[in-house]
């Protein structure tokens, strides 16, 4: 008996319960590991219609030139609607790919740590000669494994929680942006395809000019509005972390208990004075 009693103070005092797995478990920090994805504001819509790359034309000049002085700005307004949706969507795909980073390397952590945890568990089996001891060594080694399990599984999905959130809130940003530029893309179509038929009708290339600058006017502003308006994923990520952390927490505070409970159960399975280890400071 005393020689497994001396055997459990030194190998809780040391490495019975290994320290933390990865930086995304640790409740200190209450944050993801350094590898988390950086948010930065999605991509806005340019603030103004691309230049052209001709001279303005005279107004007498001007529906006879309409198709060179025009063409330019037709195209450069799709070419960047499309490189704004290519651009959202390498956005989210980094965030997935982040975060499959950080799973990897926590998943890599635990398998090591279970390693260790196996072998400390086996050293102890060792130890314990009668089945009394066996048994009360079983149950402490239960009890560990389920605590493990549990608080695994909730830093497991207050992960999951804060991805989904993140996740959300740019696919939010990125739809109200989009929406804007589709829509600016659409006005710049329509008052092109107007002013070329009001061309073709015979009015006055100053009034079809007049029109179209208007229009294209009015297409800007509504961009820049809806740009002003979409919502910024800043104050949502701190909302999301501050979830994460609260959650992760709660997950160290209740593995503490746990484990603290099965120590104190095993001590008194083997007549072990109860203040005589110390307790486990750290997450699975």
């Amino acid at each position: 008996m005393r020689t497994l009693s001396r055997y459990l103070l030194v190998i809780t005092a040391a490495t019975l319960l290994v320290p933390a797995l990865a930086a995304a478990e640790n409740g200190q920090t209450g944050t993801p590991p350094t590898t988390t994805p950086l948010v930065t504001p999605s991509p806005g819509v340019s603030p103004s219609p691309p230049e052209t790359s001709v001279n303005k034309p005279a107004p007498a000049q001007f529906c006879a030139r309409f198709t060179d002085a025009t063409g330019k700005l037709g195209s450069d307004t799709t070419n960047m609607f499309n490189q704004l949706s290519s651009s959202f969507s390498q956005r989210g795909d980094k965030i997935n790919s982040d975060f499959k980073s950080i799973t990897d390397k926590i998943a890599l952590s635990r398998t090591n740590a279970d390693g260790q945890r196996a072998t400390k568990f086996a050293e102890l089996e060792s130890k314990a000669t009668t089945p009394a001891q066996k048994a009360a060594v079983t149950a402490f080694e239960q009890a560990i494994t389920r605590a493990v399990t549990t608080s695994r599984a909730a830093t497991d999905a207050a992960d999951a929680a804060f991805k989904a959130g993140l996740l959300s809130a740019t696919s939010d940003r990125q739809a109200q942006l989009k929406a804007a530029a589709t829509a600016y893309r659409t006005a710049v179509s329509t008052a092109l395809a107007n002013a070329k038929a009001s061309c073709t009708a015979g009015i006055s290339p100053d009034v079809v000019r007049t029109t179209l600058q208007a229009a294209l006017a009015t297409a800007l502003a509504n961009l820049n509005t809806a740009r002003k308006n979409a919502p910024l994923v800043g104050p949502n990520l701190d909302t999301l972390k501050a979830a994460r952390k609260a959650a992760v927490d709660k997950a160290n505070a209740d593995f503490k208990t746990a484990v603290n409970s099965a120590l104190t159960t095993l001590k008194a399975a083997l007549g072990v004075q109860a203040s005589s280890s110390p307790s486990p400071t750290s997450t699975p």
